[in-house]
């Protein structure tokens, strides 16, 4: 077992890189996280003696925040392994209000993750300080920002520990959440590697974080966002140190300090409604703080957005509850019928709806709804007219220009904004993944188009091979012999 202190004392580096000054944080369940020099830094004609250990950013070194977890056992390769892939997702989490780790690593069993220093500290010195509206709307845009940025990842990043002490305070003045490295995506948890019974701060979790069997879910979030600002304006959490699970039946009844318009007050008390559903999203909250207004008054494309998020979250729950109920459950495929007809229908507004019922279903991991998902927002062939037909609905524009030269003809058939073929890349690698044997030409199909986005896209030789070889198998299984000939035409050109 590790002892940090031991490391500070005797000036011994931490994984023969980084000096540990003093303990930042040593109270948490799952980690430490300590103040260290980063020596890779430092000037080669200074010397490690004469770094000073205060704040200031004395001599040439980098001071970085080091978080130290605490596995339950030892990592094994798979642990180790797992740990690397989920740190990578969150590497690729770039947001003006995220606080992004730089590095990653495993020391003697134990993971560790490298962060920017934050000198001005965290959002627990404006503890009872605030004493204007203006100060409240910007601490609610930034963290809603950030939080909306990962809800929105597919499949969504959810913090599970947003609190005072985990919004930081950056050069600029803004406020960067940090500690997302430990969230959960919809669907996993990080309790293999961690110490971590019940993830995130009591005073800080939602009632439905103390259900049985309780699913993270994006709306949990909210909930701590609002017990949070209600802490920084009062000094108290708003339900004690056990959070929602003693929050009483009906309206939220609570006091604010007197300069608190009533609109922020409308803001935290939507923030925490004891039903999950009727909570405000967060990119709802960033816009409504830029304007300075809730709820939003004007008519707007937002509005329809905000539509589109309780269709989304109605089917969800009804979809799951379909498929859970022991009783005359309602198949996906009835779902998914009338998805499809939203979708085909020739007007946008149809268009979006179908496409928030179709993201529901895949969700549940429903593939024939994953399937339309890839199409509806990847590459399309002149054999695909609902695909283009889609994108027009939905305002997607095509003309890539950062594809490959020598697959310029292909640009015109991608989407320009990186995101939307991010996405397709994302579903169609969930259909080769798939266990469903049923749809082996779906799977096929999905594996042909990521080895072109390998190939041309996103260049990347190995992956483009394993791809189109997978598609191969597929092809002499289904007795395919163009798509057998169309994967030894890209196999040639790899090579």
């Amino acid at each position: 077992m590790i002892h940090l202190r031991d490391f500070a004392q005797s000036g011994e580096l931490f994984d023969g890189r980084y000096k540990l000054l003093r303990p930042l944080s040593t109270a948490g369940g799952t980690a430490d996280v300590w103040l260290a020099l980063d020596v890779n830094t430092i000037d080669i004609d200074e010397s490690l003696g004469d770094e000073t250990d205060d704040d200031s950013g004395a001599g040439s070194g980098m001071k970085v925040a080091i978080k130290v977890y605490r596995p339950k056992n030892a990592l094994d390769i798979e642990g180790e392994q797992r740990f690397r892939d989920e740190y990578k997702i969150v590497y690729n989490c770039h947001h003006e209000n995220l606080l992004q780790p730089t590095h990653f690593s495993i020391f003697q069993g134990m993971p560790y993750l490298v962060m920017p220093f934050c000198s001005a500290g965290s959002s627990e010195k404006f503890m009872g300080q605030w004493t204007t509206d203006d100060e409240v709307w910007k601490y609610i845009h930034d963290v809603a920002s950030g939080l909306a940025y990962l809800h929105a990842n597919n499949p969504p990043i959810i913090h599970q520990d947003i609190k005072p002490g985990n919004v930081l305070i950056d050069d600029n003045e803004n406020f960067s959440i940090t500690d997302f490295g430990i969230s959960s995506k919809f669907g996993g948890s990080h309790q293999y590697y961690y110490d971590d019974e019940n993830a995130g701060t009591l005073a800080y979790m939602a009632p439905e974080r103390f259900v049985e069997g309780a699913v993270p879910m994006a709306e949990s979030d909210i909930w701590a966002l609002g017990a949070t600002v209600y802490e920084l304006l009062t000094g108290n959490v708003p339900f004690g140190e056990e959070g929602g699970m003693n929050q009483p039946e009906g309206e939220v009844s609570l006091e604010f300090p007197k300069f608190l318009g009533p609109e922020l007050q409308k803001l935290i008390k939507a923030c925490l409604e004891r039903n999950p559903m009727i909570r405000p999203t967060a990119e709802y909250l960033s816009e409504a703080a830029r304007l300075k207004q809730y709820p939003i008054k004007r008519q707007s494309g937002l509005l329809w957005k905000i539509l589109l998020g309780v269709v989304a979250v109605v089917a969800a729950v009804a979809i799951y509850f379909a498929i859970q109920a022991p009783e005359k459950p309602t198949p996906p495929e009835v779902y998914f019928e009338q998805a499809m007809r939203q979708v085909d229908f020739p007007s946008a507004d149809s268009v979006k709806v179908g496409v928030a019922l179709l993201d529901s279903l895949a969700g549940v991991g429903y593939l024939p709804a994953i399937r339309q998902l890839a199409l509806t927002y990847g590459w399309y062939g002149e054999t695909e007219p609902a695909s283009l037909k889609r994108k027009e609905y939905l305002g997607i524009e095509l003309g890539n220009p950062n594809v490959a030269e020598r697959a310029s003809n292909l640009a015109a058939y991608l989407p320009t904004r990186d995101s939307y073929n991010q996405k397709a890349i994302g579903y169609y690698n969930m259909i080769v993944t798939s266990a469903d044997s049923t749809h082996n030409e779906w799977k096929m199909d999905a594996a042909y188009r990521l080895g072109v986005y390998y190939l041309y896209y996103t260049p990347n030789p190995n992956l483009a091979r394993k791809s189109f070889m997978k598609c191969k198998e597929y092809a002499i299984l289904l007795k395919d012999k163009t798509m057998e000939e169309r994967v030894d035409i890209a196999l040639e050109e790899i090579n």
